[in-house]
């Protein structure tokens, strides 16, 4: 499960590659990236009943009497959930800022 870039970061990142290949004398206009991802893949998968979970069991009934029942894995027809909005917007790993903030007043200026 990981996090991708907002799709404003990935058309810019596509872009780039054309920028270099511009010819006719048209001007490159350079775009500044978003420091924030406002999306993520999803990690579940959805059935064909539409539920959504991480796994889907199914009950085997046993051949002979007296044997418990199992459970068995469904693999096939199911669908990724696909890219999930995040609640509110989180930084990405790779962008390269430190962030600080002095929580702590300063003596001198209390005193006064």
């Amino acid at each position: 499960m990981g996090s991708s870039t907002s799709k404003l970061k990935r058309w810019m990142s596509s872009s780039a590659d054309e920028v270099e290949g511009k010819e006719n004398g048209e001007r490159a206009v350079k775009r500044l990236a978003s420091p924030f991802v406002y999306m993520r893949r999803g990690s579940m998968y959805l059935d064909e009943d539409g539920d959504v979970a991480h796994e889907f069991y199914e009950e085997v009934p046993p051949l002979r009497r007296g044997i418990k029942a199992t459970m068995r894995q469904i693999l096939t027809n199911l669908t990724p959930q696909g890219d999930v909005r995040l609640p509110f917007p989180c930084l990405h790993t790779d962008f390269p800022i430190v962030m600080y903030q002095d929580s702590q007043e300063d003596p001198r200026i209390s005193q006064r």
